[in-house]
């Protein structure tokens, strides 16, 4: 199972997911962000498999400190890229 987030702040919605993958018995956990804090890539390495980080900010604050471009996708922009049309 490979695990894909925007990035990784606190740990907390990667640890539910690794939590689920574990409890389906999944053969091998992968999670793989293009950003994360060194301490808690470092917790999460304890917990799943395998961890894939492309930056690790020396000074991390926020995943949204290394996007050009970071807004929140809202539910009607979701729902159109879904192809639903809220």
């Amino acid at each position: 199972m490979i695990l894909i987030d925007d990035g990784i702040a606190m740990g907390s919605t990667m640890r539910a997911a690794i939590g689920l993958c574990k409890k389906k018995k999944a053969g091998k956990i992968v999670v793989a962000v293009p950003v994360a804090g060194r301490e808690v890539t470092e917790e999460i390495a304890k917990i799943a498999d395998e961890i894939v980080v492309l930056e690790l900010p020396p000074f991390f604050r926020a995943v949204a400190q290394v996007y050009e471009n970071w807004y929140d996708v809202s539910d009607a922009e979701v729902l159109d890229l879904l192809g639903k049309k809220g």
